[in-house]
């Protein structure tokens, strides 16, 4: 997780000093296909993140301060579980959605004319 968010910081210096000193940033080829590719990193380092935070709590019931079996709490009942989960995975229904809608109408969209036109110049 570290390690890609140093990844992502070196990339935006990167393009950010291209941008600056050369006025060409988004033009480099070698550039875009670094962006592109690098869609999938931000939710891989939030999912090894997430999996760092919830493995590193596993051995307090492991390694002999508390058994497995007293680990559940007895106050939160199966209700209460079930409509805890039922509700995240609607937000995350809705929020997947609403990510979906808001991709498409950017693709239908297109990009602008002063974009394609300076675009076609550099290639």
């Amino acid at each position: 997780m570290v390690g890609l968010g140093n990844n992502f910081h070196r990339h935006f210096c990167d393009c950010r000093f291209f941008a600056l000193a050369r006025k060409r940033s988004f033009r480099r080829r070698g550039t875009l296909w670094v962006i592109m590719l690098a869609m999938p990193f931000p939710f891989i380092a939030n999912l090894a993140g997430w999996i760092t935070a919830e493995v590193g709590r596993q051995p307090w019931l492991v390694y002999g301060m508390l058994r497995t079996s007293e680990g559940p709490s007895p106050l939160v009942s199966v209700g209460a579980a079930w409509f805890t989960l039922i509700g995240f995975m609607g937000l995350y229904t809705l929020l997947g959605i609403l990510y979906l809608f808001l991709v498409y109408r950017e693709i239908d969209r297109g990009p602008d004319a002063e974009v394609v036109a300076s675009s076609a110049s550099v290639i």
